[in-house]
């Protein structure tokens, strides 16, 4: 019954993820809103909504080992599986902005959670705000640059989806509403469910949120890189994971900490535990950002000019299959040092 409770919470979250970003993107346009503002907004915080709710209910429930392992699990999901299959599927050019710029804020709000884990040993309400506040600040300065430059506006208004039919208003307000019911209903379902499992099981909530709970919050993001690659369209997909971990730590994890400060202790995730998994992220992200640096080309531009910065050109970067099979064997060996060491509750 719990694995039956865990599917139907997960089954949930998914559609009412989906309504929720499509009802939210009607309601934005009836405001004259822009399809640049909105899918640099609306839709990337939509598509965050099932780690959002999944993490706040944990949070308020006094399951911090789940708010932070949903967080840790999707990111390291994300860099590694879900780029690495897509790689494996079909290698892909990546363009300079996202290693340069994306790529590399994505480490630093990772980098700024581990500290402020470890300062705090736990993540307040203050650290929530920052890191919230980051993260909006990193989305204005996007839309600002989107705004200058007509590639990167029609890659944002890409990823809005506009029905030939526009709904009523008051339709979408509904429809929004019940989304974020289902959402509510959803997520507590699987918290619910993911702390029996672990039970049963003998394991920690953490191994269960890392890899269980994680996994299930990640299918959207798998599901649309994966038919990105079949599409050709997997260097949009890339970037979607890119934000997709700079917003589960800067909307996810914050607003989580905000609803509820999350406490680290031997009852649910200790300051260890928190250091060790957010150092697997920041690795697993240092490994996407060497795959999207096209090395051999790096090489062969160093043996030509003798100049040391060849070897970090971040221009024509291409993620291969060897860095995609690489990438997906680490996340084995993270999963398995995971397992190795159940502990009971």
């Amino acid at each position: 019954m719990d694995f039956l409770q865990l599917v139907i919470g997960l089954v949930l979250l998914v559609f009412a993820g989906d309504y929720l970003v499509e009802s939210a993107s009607g309601i934005a346009r009836s405001f004259k809103m822009s399809n640049l503002i909105i899918g640099l907004t609306v839709v990337a915080f939509g598509t965050s909504a099932p780690e959002l709710f999944v993490s706040v209910t944990s949070s308020l429930t006094d399951s911090s080992a789940i708010a932070v392992g949903n967080v840790v699990g999707s990111n390291c999901i994300n860099v590694s599986v879900i780029v690495g299959l897509t790689a494996l599927i079909c290698p892909f050019a990546v363009k300079k902005d996202c290693i340069t710029i994306d790529t590399m804020f994505m480490l630093f709000i990772t980098l700024a959670l581990l500290g402020l884990g470890l300062f705090g040993e736990g993540i307040s309400r203050f650290d929530g705000f920052l890191l919230f506040a980051m993260l909006v600040g990193y989305t204005c300065w996007r839309i600002k640059k989107a705004k200058q430059n007509p590639e990167a506006m029609a890659e944002a208004v890409a990823e809005v989806e506009v029905p030939e039919k526009e709904k009523p208003v008051f339709v979408n307000v509904l429809i929004l509403v019940a989304s974020i019911g289902f959402l509510a209903f959803g997520a507590d379902l699987m918290v619910e469910a993911a702390k029996n499992i672990a039970r049963d099981f003998g394991v920690t909530e953490r191994v269960i949120s890392v890899t269980v709970v994680a996994l299930g919050t990640s299918l959207p993001e798998l599901t649309t890189s994966v038919m990105g690659a079949i599409k050709g369209k997997e260097d949009l997909a890339v970037g979607g994971i890119v934000g997709s971990n700079i917003f589960n730590i800067g909307s996810v994890l914050a607003l989580s900490a905000c609803a509820s400060p999350i406490g680290f202790s031997e009852a649910s995730i200790t300051t260890p535990q928190f250091t060790t998994d957010v150092l697997w992220v920041f690795g697993f992200e240092v490994m996407l950002l060497i795959g999207l640096i096209n090395v051999t080309n790096n090489v062969d531009g160093f043996k030509n000019t003798g100049k040391l910065s060849s070897l970090f050109s971040a221009e024509n970067g291409l993620v291969g299959r060897i860095w995609g099979a690489c990438a997906l064997g680490l996340y084995a060996v993270y999963v398995f040092l995971l397992l190795s060491k159940p502990v009971v509750n």
